[in-house]
């Protein structure tokens, strides 16, 4: 799913993504198409491995969720029993 993508603007390009409340948001501004599309596909594939290392970090806490589960706290025996 692309998330950023080029859109023409006057004197050039930005890479541009869609916010919900905001409507079209700029992250940069490129004279030549060409870097624009670069920028834009450089953070696309960011975003897509952030996602990825997302849910593999939820993978490995659901994973580890269900283990069973010991005390940490350690009392010394007590002597005066």
């Amino acid at each position: 799913m692309k998330r950023f993508f080029v859109v023409a603007v006057p004197g050039g390009y930005a890479v541009a993504s869609m916010h919900a409340a905001l409507g079209l948001v700029a992250r940069s501004e490129h004279y030549a198409r060409d870097s624009a599309e670069a920028e834009a596909e450089r953070l696309n594939m960011q975003t897509e491995a952030d996602l990825a290392r997302a849910r593999s970090t939820i993978a490995v806490q659901r994973q580890h969720a269900f283990t069973e589960r010991r005390s940490v706290r350690w009392f010394e025996p007590d002597a005066f029993a």
